[in-house]
């Protein structure tokens, strides 16, 4: 995967950084982000959920912040002539970003769908600041959870003994949080478990393990690591 820096002097390089910072607000204070490092954020977010056997915390307010941008690089692409090689190397890197935004949710997507029940019973137990899911995907996961469990009570579960209907409303998908992935530290990061039998070992930054998501996953989500 080429990251946008392979690209050299690229409209989404020049136009979109060089226009006015994009506003990250972050609890008591703004700071400035560019949409270089919005798009590197997706990224980073984008393989991690591909990666990751569990879904992770949403980044609606990045992807927010990238759809912007690209409607806006389109409409400056629109003063180019169609035969000027930028436009095309401008066009190109813009269906890349369109794919890495449509592919991360299409992802998440996939995950409610097979692990719906089990988010939802997790969403309730979190804090509303740890929530994962954005409030379009929990309004999507619940209706999904109801449109499925009526299906079933039609063609099935109501012809069920009450015994067993109360069986099958326990059966709920789970993703295997054991199964394992490549994993790359973005810092040194000391004492990390790795085995049954509380093995530790040193991670280097910038070095690659493969290891059970299940012990690597707080560094995940606080971007000491990522997944590869």
């Amino acid at each position: 995967m080429s990251d946008i820096e392979d690209v050299p002097e690229t409209q989404m390089e020049n136009d979109i950084s060089d226009g006015a910072g994009l506003e990250d607000e972050d609890d008591d204070d703004m700071e400035q982000i560019t949409a270089q490092k919005v798009l590197e954020i997706l990224e980073t977010a984008w393989i991690n959920e591909m990666c990751a056997p569990e879904i992770l915390p949403n980044q609606t307010d990045m992807l927010e912040l990238m759809v912007s941008q690209v409607a806006h690089m389109e409409e400056q692409m629109r003063d180019l002539d169609k035969n000027d090689f930028r436009a095309v190397v401008h066009s190109m890197e813009l269906e890349r970003v369109r794919y890495i935004m449509a592919s991360y949710l299409r992802c998440r997507l996939h995950k409610i769908e097979t692990f719906t029940q089990h988010i939802l019973n997790q969403e309730e137990s979190r804090e509303p600041d740890d929530k994962r899911l954005s409030p379009e995907e929990t309004k999507f996961a619940k209706e999904f959870a109801s449109n499925v469990d009526e299906y079933f009570h039609k063609v099935a579960t109501q012809y069920m003994p009450n015994q067993q209907r109360g069986e099958a409303e326990q059966r709920i998908v789970t993703p295997n949080l054991m199964s394992h992935v490549f994993l790359k530290a973005n810092v040194a990061v000391p004492a990390v478990i790795v085995g049954v039998d509380d093995e530790e070992v040193d991670m280097a930054a910038g070095s690659q393990h493969i290891i059970p998501y299940q012990l690597v996953a707080d560094l995940v989500q606080n971007n000491q690591a990522q997944l590869i």
